[in-house]
């Protein structure tokens, strides 16, 4: 760039003012003819294809998340029905215990320890409310010769007969256990001196027409002949043990009557 005036001196000024100029205007016109670096074409699939890959691995990861956790659930699910399957036979387990524990494995009545418990509580219950109850004694006649005669399988055969007529005939609210041997005890609770009376002779013509076969044959002198002898005692009693003793008694006065017949003892 030149700057030229009419003056000798002032024609050499004016260029090196021109001179001067261009110096500091130089650097900023350069930089204008400077033009940016234009973006590569690929570069959008690059980037479109690495946001994909991202994509991908996260979708990949929460399935894989998805699938542990289902696996998980299924897991838990499996336990517990395990869980519930182990403490359903447990506690069938402890039924059965308890049955054992409760009942006369040969008669599946109540055993002696607890009939007596029962006895204890209705007793109890009787002086609460004040209202009556009676125990029946029962005993097998003779039962020693159908061991004897029979054996004791028939013998056993017997028993459980017996036993199950008792319980058949008696009130939903009534017990009935085996007191040992050949010799069952029935509690009636609310039941006075004239209705434990009833029921026992109903119970002894009961047991006295049973057909209790031997097992060797279906014929008439296959049927084993049973009876049994009553002893009842009823009233308001102060304690379970003057109940059985006064039933005790009963029987044996039956016993000495001829056998197969009731004794009531009341209160």
């Amino acid at each position: 760039m030149r700057i030229v005036t009419k003056s000798r001196g002032g024609r050499v000024e004016s260029w090196l003012l021109g001179l001067t100029v261009l110096a500091l205007s130089g650097p900023a016109c350069l930089a204008q003819q400077v033009s940016r670096p234009e973006m590569p074409a690929w570069t959008p699939y690059l980037l479109t294809a690495l946001l994909l890959a991202v994509l991908a691995v996260a979708r990949w990861r929460v399935r894989r998340l998805l699938i542990s956790e289902r696996q998980g659930v299924l897991a838990v699910r499996r336990r517990l029905h395990e869980l519930e399957q182990a403490n359903a036979e447990l506690e069938k387990t402890n039924d059965q215990l308890r049955h054992y524990a409760e009942h006369d494995g040969l008669t599946g009545l109540w055993n002696h320890r607890v009939i007596l418990d029962r006895l204890r509580q209705e007793v109890d219950r009787s002086k609460r409310e004040r209202t009556p109850i009676s125990v029946i004694m029962v005993d097998l006649d003779l039962f020693k010769n159908v061991n004897d005669s029979f054996g004791h399988q028939v013998g056993d055969r017997v028993l459980k007969e017996v036993a199950t007529i008792l319980q058949r005939s008696v009130r939903s609210y009534d017990w009935v256990g085996r007191y040992g041997g050949e010799e069952f005890l029935l509690i009636l609770p609310t039941s006075g001196f004239s209705g434990a009376r009833l029921r026992a002779e109903q119970l002894r013509l009961a047991i006295e027409s049973a057909r209790i076969l031997n097992g060797l044959s279906g014929d008439a002198e296959a049927i084993v002949p049973v009876t049994a002898s009553f002893g009842i005692s009823s009233g308001f009693p102060l304690n379970p043990e003057e109940l059985i003793r006064r039933a005790d008694n009963a029987l044996y006065r039956a016993k000495d009557n001829g056998r197969n017949c009731v004794i009531a003892m009341e209160l």
